[in-house]
């Protein structure tokens, strides 16, 4: 008995819909066409496809039905044996998998998949290795059809299907072309029609896979390999182990997305996760999720559980994410880290990617408009600044904005995504003269954005010129701050010791306060090079000399504050002292006392200490 043969007689024990629409989910599209006996279904459409073998050399049988509602054809079932319309379980969607379920195989053998989804994966692996779409000897076509009638039509050569959907205002097009046939008989020609790609995932390599996974368990996590794979790709770590788990993005059917057992294998926070979620939906859509693993598995399962085996997944992988989407450069873990509290609407990898490759290549004007993934469309990815949408531009100005503050004060001198800031505000101040896609679509976002004027102004005054001037001319010592006083003034931070009496750990800690819209215990330390103990002993000094206040106040982060009335306000806007909003451009609503705006530096932080001091020096410091 061969493996087929030998699968056959598996009788599927899935029989709850919500179970496996949550097995599949991210990987072909789930709605509610699929069913608790979707799994019978596809094996039902495997032996009809098998049964077209029987047929005389001249027979040939071709079945059509009218337009039906979807809610119609979701419902109705075929009886088994029935040789009259065969339905299309999961609205077809489930064809999708025809030369890819390796993709579905690595996530059953993961440990970062909750046991329950586990189970159905396996059950639909074990049913697909007993079904001629296992089975390297047919070969199998996808497409789409013009006209709105579903079919099914059968000969000895083979067998097409098809499906009218009238709610996605689209007709699926399947065709299995028999072992030896040249081609399956259809009452309409298709369009867009591909052939399927046969690799991973013949019988004997699933049902070998599933006896492994049901005896040994899923393979061991290796997260060395994320970090592998991370490097070599672009993605950002928490993606690239989604990516190495089998779970490359989703658009959330169901929640929660990660369960806390799959959390703990992956190794990574909530918040970290769902940013990778997003930028994996930015970068995929469910067609390059199945092609992107389709063929990562060793021809062996087995060598999975060996040891090096998920650093061979990972490579194999980063081979495949090369050719389907191109290796970018990616930023340093800490950086994306901090990136993602942004809380941008475009993912904070794509964030980093507007400063780690600024240039951007401008499409030409008689170009095609290139197709992506995401928001704004399918297919082959472009360079972070090629916007095809509104919806994209305007992600990308309001990031660009918010990013270039933070990659300014709260990066290290050396770090790439800093380094990249000079030219990435010079390229938005290109897109401000308007021109061809994507500069019109950029320079549309900035007119009709929030704050306009502002931003306008900000982009072509000379502000950003001084800013982005002080990070090209590498006025700061690799990793040291700009937030830093000692680092961008040191005369200031000697004279404002000198003038209070204080010591020099002491009056920066001061001018940090005075200034910056977020000096956190936390940040404070990692600017100045500080141990808690030593920034304890210059917070002792301060309230010492009276100059600061004792306090908790909500997302602030430290204990000490200027004297004065506070602005609380909402992520990811900093709380701050309402003496300092003017200072820094932010913008106040007094009468709530909440900071409603804060994007835009009015001037280098030089610049800005030195004004913050002269207003003490002239007595018009903070007072309670």
């Amino acid at each position: 008995m061969n493996a087929i043969d030998s699968a056959r007689s598996t009788t599927p024990r899935v029989r709850d819909a919500h179970a496996l629409r949550a097995a599949l989910q991210g990987l072909v599209p789930v709605p509610d066409g699929w069913n608790a006996g979707a799994l019978d279904d596809i094996r039902r459409v495997g032996r009809y496809v098998e049964d077209s073998r029987t047929l005389g050399p001249g027979d040939q049988d071709v079945h059509l039905s009218p337009e039906e509602t979807w809610a119609e054809r979701a419902a109705r079932r075929a009886p088994e044996g029935d040789a009259g319309q065969v339905r299309l379980p999961g609205a077809g969607r489930w064809t999708e998998l025809v030369g890819r379920v390796g993709a579905l195989a690595l996530r059953a053998a993961s440990p970062a998949t909750r046991p329950e989804r586990r189970d159905v994966a396996l059950e639909f692996l074990e049913m697909w290795a007993g079904t001629p779409f296992a089975d390297p000897a047919y070969r199998f076509r996808l497409g789409r059809l013009s006209g709105t009638t579903s079919f099914n039509a059968r000969s000895r050569q083979g067998v097409s299907f098809g499906l009218h959907l009238p709610g996605a205002r689209t007709s699926l097009y399947f065709e299995a072309v028999a072992p030896g046939g040249e081609g399956a008989p259809r009452p309409e020609e298709p369009l867009d029609v591909t052939d399927c790609h046969h690799g991973w995932g013949t019988p004997g390599q699933l049902l070998r896979l599933v006896e492994l996974v049901r005896e040994r368990g899923p393979f061991t996590w290796d997260a060395d390999a994320a970090v592998t794979l991370s490097e070599a790709t672009g993605l950002s770590r928490p993606a690239a182990a989604l990516v190495l788990a089998g779970n490359p993005g989703t658009h959330n059917y169901y929640k929660p997305f990660l369960d806390r057992h799959e959390r703990a294998v992956l190794g990574f926070k909530s918040g970290e996760l769902d940013s990778a979620q997003t930028e994996l939906a930015w970068l995929l859509n469910n067609g390059d999720r199945l092609a992107l693993l389709a063929d990562v598995l060793p021809e062996d399962p087995a060598d999975l559980w060996m040891p090096g085996g998920p650093a061979g997944l990972a490579e194999r992988i980063g081979a495949a994410w090369g050719e389907q989407q191109g290796a970018h450069p990616v930023a340093p873990w800490s950086t994306w880290q901090a990136s993602v509290a942004l809380g941008t609407r475009i993912p904070a990898t794509h964030l980093c990617r507007l400063f780690l490759e600024p240039a951007g290549s401008a499409q030409r004007p008689d170009a095609s408009p290139p197709m992506r993934s995401g928001p704004a469309g399918n297919g082959r990815p472009h360079a972070p600044w090629d916007v095809t949408g509104s919806y994209e531009a305007t992600g990308v100005v309001d990031a660009v904005l918010a990013g270039q503050a933070w990659a300014y004060m709260d990066l290290p001198a050396g770090d790439p995504v800093r380094e990249g800031l000079p030219a990435a505000v010079r390229r938005l101040r290109e897109a401000t003269a308007g021109g061809d896609a994507p500069d019109a679509l950029l320079h549309t976002a900035l007119v009709r954005g929030r704050d306009r004027s502002r931003r306008l102004d900000w982009l072509t005054d000379g502000t950003c010129e001084r800013i982005a001037a002080r990070v090209a001319a590498g006025a700061l010592p690799p990793g040291r701050y700009e937030s830093d006083p000692r680092a961008c003034a040191p005369e200031l931070v000697a004279e404002a010791a000198d003038t209070l009496g204080l010591s020099e750990d002491a009056a920066t800690l001061y001018l940090q306060i005075l200034l910056l819209p977020a000096p956190s215990d936390r940040g404070v330390r990692r600017w100045n090079a500080w141990t808690p103990a030593r920034h304890k002993a210059a917070s002792a000094e301060l309230l010492a000399a009276g100059l600061v206040v004792e306090d908790r106040r909500p997302r602030a982060g430290r204990t000490l504050f200027l004297p004065g009335p506070w602005a609380h306000a909402k992520k990811p806007l900093p709380p701050m002292e309402v003496w300092k909003a003017p200072l820094l451009g932010a913008r106040l609503n007094t009468y709530r006392g909440e900071v409603t705006g804060f994007e835009l530096l009015p001037d280098t932080l030089p610049a800005l200490f030195t004004e913050a001091w002269r207003l003490v020096r002239a007595g018009q410091g903070p007072r309670a």
